[in-house]
């Protein structure tokens, strides 16, 4: 089933409601489209200039590629493509996949977080899963609770701490990581900020900054520099005293805690101190895909919680039909109590009324559930409907909500 809104602008602001799993698509149109199992899981409407969507199934939409996004809720997973205008979103608890894309401003994401191609910054704060990011123009994110692949950054790339591993390649901008619980591996970087790392790190054709960098590592510490490494003293601690050097001349091979190397004319230092073994290299060579190929982390995934939410939304569903039809039962025996009592009946359907009446001064009896009173929404609705349209009359209404009150 299809809804579309014509549009008066091809650059809405489109506030979205998501109960479910979701797809949007930027398409050269001047509407708002959306797929859907029924009309009854979904409204649209337009009010000054903001369209506002809400949908309580799995659906596919399509916008102005112009379009500004305002995810304000996302039960489910969520993907957006082709989207140029600013994505702005406070929280989706299922996957969230972006590609080909503008700015982005997003606050939680409680499942994985993957970006591709992203023209603008893209800031968030949490990740609950694992973090994929792929030519954007520059990233920062506070915390993952997952892993960390990244290449391709135009722009500085900003990560506080990360729960898994962390790996990148060709980051052109200033890198800062400051917390990985598991291994730092990384090449073509410039490092702005002192690496902590649960696991190993390993650096190739990689800068520094600054001066006064440190270097923490659980695992070992293995660098390799390129011939247009700036001449540096690294100043090496080693927990399993082995200390490996191998730049030009030098071939060191040292069983010791710590050693300072020094390259001539250095103007900086480097402090590299890990639990394992430390080794510094000249660069040998470069992998052409050091992280790998991330296409397949950039397809759409169902979360099992937005699954969760749509088999509650059925049921629901099916719950209120159920109740309707039993409201319709119960409305039936009443009036068949009345008919019995006042000698004529009444025919909902045609709204005809037998000729025979007689005095309807008393309130039939009826037989109601144990602990329950009064009348439900829907009876009283039914009654009111049957009035409007002149299938009873007024004082016939009276008589069958006193039967419902009883």
């Amino acid at each position: 089933m299809s809804l579309q809104l014509n549009l008066s602008s091809d650059q809405p602001v489109i506030h979205i409601k998501a109960y479910s799993g979701i797809k949007i698509m930027g398409v050269e149109q001047s509407s708002v489209t959306c797929e859907v199992d029924s009309p009854q899981l979904a409204t649209l409407v337009e009010e000054n200039g903001h369209v506002y969507l809400t949908v309580n199934a799995s659906s596919e939409i399509s916008v102005p590629v112009d379009s500004q996004i305002e995810l304000e809720r996302a039960m489910g997973s969520v993907k957006i493509s082709g989207v140029r205008g600013i994505i702005n979103g406070e929280k989706a608890l299922g996957n969230l996949v972006l590609n080909d894309v503008g700015e982005v401003r997003i606050g939680k994401v409680g499942g994985n977080f993957s970006v591709r191609k992203a023209s603008g910054a893209v800031q968030i704060e949490k990740v609950g899963g694992n973090l994929v990011v792929d030519e954007v123009g520059s990233f920062r994110c506070e915390k993952i609770g997952g892993s960390c692949k990244t290449k391709n950054i135009q722009g500085d790339f900003l990560l506080e701490k990360a729960g898994g591993d962390f790996k990148g390649q060709t980051l052109h901008g200033l890198i800062r990581v400051e917390k990985v619980g598991g291994s730092f591996k990384a090449q073509s970087l410039t490092i702005s900020e002192d690496i902590r790392a649960g696991g190993d790190i390993v650096l190739k054709d990689f800068a520094a900054s600054k001066d006064g960098l440190a270097l923490r590592a659980g695992g070992s510490i293995r660098m390799e520099v390129g011939d247009n490494f700036e001449p540096t003293n690294f100043e090496m601690r080693s927990g399993g005293q082995d200390i490996r050097i191998l730049i030009g001349q030098d071939d060191l091979d040292l069983v010791e805690h710590t050693y300072t190397y020094k390259m001539p004319e250095a103007s900086r230092t480097i402090s590299a101190a890990a639990g394992g073994d430390v080794s510094l290299r000249e660069l040998t060579e470069l992998q052409d895909d050091f992280v790998g190929d991330l296409s397949d982390k950039f397809a759409y995934e169902e979360s099992a919680f937005s699954e969760l939410i749509q088999e509650r939304v059925t049921q629901a569903t099916r719950m209120a039909e159920a109740k309707v039809k039993a409201a319709e039962i119960r409305l039936d025996k009443i009036m068949e109590n009345v008919e019995k009592q006042r000698g004529f009946s009444i025919n909902v359907d045609t709204g005809e009324v037998s000729e025979k009446r007689i005095d309807i001064s008393a309130t039939p009896s009826v037989t109601r559930p144990a602990g329950k009173k009064g009348a439900s929404d829907e009876e009283r609705l039914m009654i009111l409907k049957m009035l409007q349209d002149n299938k009873i009359t007024v004082d016939e209404a009276e008589t069958l909500f006193k039967a419902l009150d009883d």
